[in-house]
């Protein structure tokens, strides 16, 4: 035990880290009910903590250089454990935001970057190699099991036990990081960026939540002013989103300048930009980013379908999803073993093909009348991911020297969650938008509403609407008072509309995943396993 001991609580780690990314998604009707909020609500708070994660993962990476691996480890996870446990006693959103989004969302990003490097100083050689491979496992298995867990605790006990066994988890490594070894620090320390911390911070929490903020405040005309206390922010009737996208890609082409100033006169920074100039890795960068946005863009947009439109538990929601679960971990091995007579780019250029086939199947089998049975629910998409996974992180971090691959690891990592969470945001942002347009375009068609309540209800969809299921608007329109005919009616269009925002959201998928396409065009070609070298672990 003693030998395996930290890959035990390195491997535990990595499992609840992962499995949280997805363990939330099917239970998003529950949260709306039990924390009274909404499905924006819920959608904001998986952004967030993915946002989270982007921000500080470089900063957890520089802090275990000033103050030690394992100290930043365990401060991660005490940070994660008190998260956890505020989540599982959320009483509002608010609560729920502060626990999950900010808090977990920071104890993860301390731990991310540590548990390689981490097993880089318990292990070497062969037994290094198969515990990268045990962590690359872990990873993927609990990618596919996170629905499926979050299913079952919502269903037949609360959504807050998932975060409570987490808690129990957490714990466990807590105990179990005695078998890691103790920080041994240098003499001469580097110094800690503040100003690349902060740029980085500010930068892209100002890109994600500017997103975020289209569905209320407008992509490019105010729908309504950004209020601060009585101070009103809507110059030349402006949203606040392209106010805030703008300000964060200045901070975010500040933060490079900045990192490439320290870089070129010895100081310590952040990163170091001259990596970005090794062949292929602004490419792989830029795809993975694509590969996890689709990603995580398909794992919301699918449960709240199924949840809105056919009003399925967590659990059978969870179920629903084990055909993308299971091909992602088929195709995953595949690849791998595919690695030593293939190209890495030709096999991630198939992979999306194939999720771009999957993506368009599920676009077609979306309709009004359609039954759960009929929808093309992701095994195909589930293939193409699992074969991109096999190859694109291996091909991203083969791309640097050997001294620059955890510096590269933490990039990758900030990309991917930057990936997960404007992935969240654009596709709720987007079906919201077609939501409220399609109403307003049917609501006009209305025959049994008088032309003055039209006006009222045209009204409030252009201000802005909520996607909800059909017990929920039957709910709202008896409230309103409105007769059995118009109920009726106005039910009839939110389905349609509602459809159309499904169908919205998939086609930005498609397209993206296309975009994903182009941009391998200009990955390296070279194999990444020769033909006597055994099959890599799977990476996922």
């Amino acid at each position: 035990m003693k030998k395996w001991g930290a890959l035990t609580s390195l491997s535990l780690a990595m499992f609840i880290i992962v499995i949280d990314t997805t363990i939330m998604n099917v239970s998003i009707s529950a949260l709306v009910e039990d924390l009274n909020t909404t499905v924006s609500g819920v959608q904001a708070a998986i952004s967030i903590y993915a946002l989270v994660m982007a921000a500080f993962m470089l900063i957890g990476g520089k802090l275990a250089d000033i103050l030690g691996k394992k100290r930043i480890f365990l401060i991660g996870l005490l940070i994660y454990c008190t998260g956890t446990t505020i989540a599982s006693f959320s009483t509002s959103l608010t609560m729920l935001i502060i626990g999950w989004s900010i808090l977990e969302g920071l104890g993860a990003a301390l731990m991310i970057p540590n548990i390689q490097t981490l097993l880089r100083g318990e292990y070497e050689g062969g037994d290094l190699a198969f515990s990268y491979g045990i962590i690359s496992a872990v990873g993927a298995v609990g990618a596919a099991l996170g629905p499926i867990v979050g299913g079952f605790f919502t269903t037949y006990v609360s959504w807050r036990w998932a975060f409570r066994t987490e808690l129990v988890i957490a714990v466990i490594v807590l105990v179990m990081t005695r078998y890691l070894a103790q920080d041994v620090l240098e003499g001469n320390r580097p110094k800690f960026d503040f100003v690349g911390a902060l740029l980085s911070i500010f930068g892209w929490s100002s890109i994600v939540l500017g997103i975020l903020l289209a569905q209320s405040y407008g992509f490019f005309i105010a729908k309504q002013p950004f209020t601060i206390g009585s101070f009103e922010i809507a110059p030349f009737g402006l949203s606040i989103t392209p106010i805030l996208v703008g300000l964060g890609f200045l901070l975010v082409l500040l933060l490079f300048s900045w990192e490439t100033h320290l870089e070129a006169t010895s100081g310590s920074g952040l990163f170091k930009p001259s990596i970005l100039n090794a062949v292929g890795l602004k490419s792989g960068i830029a795809t993975r980013f694509i590969q996890m946005a689709i990603t995580a863009a398909f794992l919301y947009l699918v449960p709240l379908m199924l949840q809105l439109s056919f009003e399925f538990t967590a659990m059978q929601t969870g179920i629903a999803l084990m055909p993308f679960s299971i091909m992602l971990l088929i195709f995953a091995i595949l690849g791998a073993r595919l690695s030593s007579r293939y190209y890495a780019k030709r096999i991630i250029q198939v992979g999306f093909v194939i999720a771009a086939i999957g993506l368009g199947m599920i676009a077609i089998s979306i309709t009004p009348d359609a039954t759960p049975t009929e929808l093309a629910l992701g095994g195909l998409f589930g293939a193409g991911i699992g074969l991109i996974a096999s190859q694109l992180l291996n091909l991203i971090l083969s791309s640097v020297p050997q001294q620059d691959t955890a510096e590269t690891a933490g990039l990758n990592s900030t990309f991917e969650q930057l990936g997960n969470a404007i992935g969240v945001a654009v596709i709720g942002t987007v079906m919201l938008a077609v939501l409220s347009l399609t109403l307003q375009e049917n609501i006009m068609s209305m025959e049994s509403i008088p032309e003055e309540a039209k006006v009222s209800l045209v009204a409030v969809a252009e201000q802005g609407v909520q996607l909800m299921s059909d017990t929920q608007l039957t709910a709202g329109l008896e409230a309103a008072g409105l007769n059995a005919v118009q109920s009726a009616e106005v039910e009839t269009i939110y389905g349609i509309s509602r459809t159309q925002a499904f169908k919205a959201g998939v086609a930005v998928l498609l397209y993206t995943a296309l975009l994903g396409l182009v941009f391998t065009l200009w990955l390296p070609l070279r194999k990444l396993v020769s033909e006597d070298v055994p099959d890599p672990a799977v990476t996922a």
